[in-house]
């Protein structure tokens, strides 16, 4: 009976039942309040995903290799190290031009060092791990083969903006953002036919995104402050300044996806 059901019922099932587990072990666990609060979340979001896909491939009568989670070696290493190149490039572009329309000054942390930085934002790999493991590895391989490139990834990054939502995101950082985001992700999974490109650079993203803070004593690199060096920890920015690089992201990955739909054609 599964595997009669459509492709798009089974991933959203599937994306449902990832979000409300991984919810309810988030809230049962008992809380960690310090920098390293994130990571027994990811290792707990890692291990239901496993567990979800396990259980659905087995209802499919699939295998993880099938739908290409398995190890290359160097070449799985490779494309991970190029997802990080590239999503550098892209969200450090983004953050710059957040920064330049706000006219922000960019300085120095002098509490801050690259290795401490690296070290406590340790968590956002292995939680860029479970979200492409939950969002890009299953839901997309199910959907590709009958729904085409195009449902496969706006139906795939609206539930990736819906997961947001339901941790508590808003409704235009959900789906502005990480359902944005949720395309330039799929699109870079079915390119290269696996999540070690998308997890690299879903782990830059969010590793560039970090990189910057308006508190000082923090672990971050970088501290933002006004035009006159004013400390920006009660600045009620406008909604523009991060619409504005949002749009332009959704317009490169829908010409991106297209221009990719139709190679594939």
């Amino acid at each position: 009976m599964f595997k009669s059901l459509h492709p798009a019922l089974k991933v959203t099932l599937y994306c449902i039942a990832f979000t409300g587990i991984y919810l309810l072990a988030y809230f049962i666990k008992a809380p960690v309040y310090n920098e390293y609060e994130k990571l027994p979340h990811a290792i707990i979001g890692v291990l239901v995903a496993l567990l979800l896909t396990w259980l659905f491939l087995k209802a499919d009568g699939k295998t993880f290799k099938q739908i290409g989670l398995f190890w290359e070696g160097s070449q799985t290493l490779l494309r991970f190290v190029r997802g990080v190149l590239i999503g550098i490039l892209l969200m450090g572009a983004m953050t710059l031009a957040v920064i330049f329309f706000s006219c922000f000054r960019i300085v120095l942390n002098p509490g801050s060092t690259i290795p401490g930085f690296l070290w406590a934002s340790l968590s956002l790999l292995p939680l860029a791990f479970m979200e492409e493991f939950a969002f890009r590895a299953y839901p997309l391989e199910t959907l590709k083969a009958k729904s085409g490139i195009r449902i496969t990834i706006f139906l795939t990054a609206f539930l990736f903006g819906a997961y947001h939502l339901a941790n508590g995101w808003t409704l235009q950082d959900s789906f502005l953002g990480a359902g944005v985001w949720g395309i330039i992700f799929g699109l870079a999974a079915l390119w290269s036919g696996g999540i070690a490109l998308p997890t690299g650079l879903h782990y830059a993203v969010n590793l560039t995104t970090s990189a910057f803070t308006v508190s000082t004593g923090s672990y971050q690199l970088f501290l933002l402050k006004s035009a006159d060096g004013q400390s920006l920890e009660n600045y009620q920015g406008s909604q523009l300044e991060v619409l504005l690089p949002a749009v332009c992201l959704l317009l490169t990955g829908l010409a991106a996806m297209e221009w990719y739909r139709r190679k594939k054609a």
